[in-house]
């Protein structure tokens, strides 16, 4: 997926993402199953809180320097805008599909 995210930090996650075949699938699903459950604005939502929570326990806990640069790197990452992208994604291909 070809996106401009507002920070370096958000194309890193979503290059994570798309990194993995079964972990982009994983989330491409997650968006489908939301979008389909509840609609854009609270699938966007609901998948937000979803990758935020994924990539914190994804990060080693780290002490000193890094355990303080860590979470304010993660707080740069835009997750709301990763989210949005993914519902856009699979909306298009269900569009695609239904044409």
């Amino acid at each position: 997926m070809m996106m401009d995210f507002t920070s370096a930090e958000t194309t890193a996650v979503m290059e994570w993402i798309e990194a993995d075949e079964a972990r982009n699938q994983l989330w491409l699903e997650l968006a489908q199953r939301a979008l389909r459950t509840s609609g854009r604005t609270m699938a966007i939502s609901k998948l937000s809180d979803a990758l935020f929570d994924a990539v914190e326990q994804t990060l080693p806990h780290a002490e000193g320097l890094a355990g303080q640069l860590v979470p304010r790197v993660l707080t740069r990452v835009n997750f709301y805008e990763i989210a949005a992208a993914l519902i856009r994604e699979v909306a298009t291909d269900e569009t695609a599909e239904a044409a």
